[in-house]
């Protein structure tokens, strides 16, 4: 095993390792109150022990896996937890600080920038070139890389003081080794509806106009394929043209993993790290007192 493998099959059990004590930790009472849910009294207590643990696994696997993915990305590139939109911004800490603190850098990335990416008419500038972009029966959306550097001088004109510095958390970001950053939303299997799909990319264009670099590239982003084998069909494509702007499952893993790790290797160091912690031995064994004492 390569030193980089090793280092990818460490991160998944320390991260793994945390997302079951969570799971633990909550699992007694989000057991009782699914009994508490009359639908279910059909169903015996072991087959609503599973319930619980698969949805209490999907809705905390996806802070796990992307503190995974960045901390993955680190091995390849550098991930700083702030990510300043300027040198002159990054070189007053002490008016940042309280700001910068309520934002928890050392668990999540954040963009500090001199625009003001919170400002209504800046929003509403941003939903309407998303809109004029997105894609409609005649054409696919026309939202590529390039076009997208068309809202960097819309973004000139909502500068604001270094005093007053927006703070925002980012799903990942990482300059690679030519010094293009690359910013992530980053989702579980993507599926979002048609009203959740135009939210994300504003967000994400929001971030792009904080960073204000064009030397910039964003991605939608996925841990897992939910369509694959098949034509994607996520509500995203609407908005982001698809092959430039939206890295999907594999295509997402092949960009942040080492060159000499490829994506069927992380998926073997992933399976191998939760034998070695013991995953399913930890849940089958939680399912059962669980379903004991109740």
């Amino acid at each position: 095993m390569t030193e980089n493998e090793i280092k990818i099959k460490e991160i998944f059990k320390d991260e793994f390792i945390i997302l079951i004590e969570k799971i633990e930790k909550d699992f007694v009472t989000n057991y009782n109150k699914k009994t508490n849910n009359f639908l279910l009294h059909h169903f015996d207590s072991n087959t609503i022990a599973n319930m619980v643990f698969v949805s209490s696994f999907e809705s905390k696997s996806g802070f796990t896996i992307e503190k995974c993915a960045r901390k993955i990305a680190n091995i390849t590139y550098e991930v700083p937890p702030i990510i300043y939109s300027s040198q002159n911004i990054k070189g007053k800490k002490v008016v940042l600080e309280n700001n910068i603190s309520k934002h928890e850098p050392e668990k999540n990335q954040i963009i500090v920038t001199d625009i003001d990416i919170d400002n209504s008419d800046l929003t509403s500038k941003i939903s309407k070139f998303n809109n004029d972009n997105k894609a409609n029966n005649q054409k696919p959306s026309t939202l590529t890389q390039e076009k997208v550097k068309e809202l960097l001088s819309i973004a000139e004109n909502y500068k604001i003081s270094d005093d007053n510095t927006k703070v925002k958390p980012v799903d990942l970001a990482f300059r690679d080794h030519s010094g293009i950053l690359h910013i992530f939303e980053l989702k579980l299997g993507g599926d979002l509806d048609s009203s959740n799909a135009p939210s994300n990319v504003e967000k994400l264009l929001k971030i792009y106009v904080g960073i204000n670099d064009p030397n910039s590239k964003i991605y939608f982003a996925t841990i897992y394929d939910k369509d694959k084998g098949k034509t994607w069909s996520g509500s995203i494509k609407k908005y982001l043209s698809f092959d430039d702007m939206c890295l999907i499952g594999e295509k997402f893993w092949e960009k942040i993993l080492p060159p000499d790790v490829n994506y069927n290797k992380l998926i073997e160091l992933y399976e191998e790290a939760l034998k070695e912690i013991n995953l399913n031995s930890s849940i089958q064994t939680l399912i059962k007192n669980v379903t004991v004492e109740n």
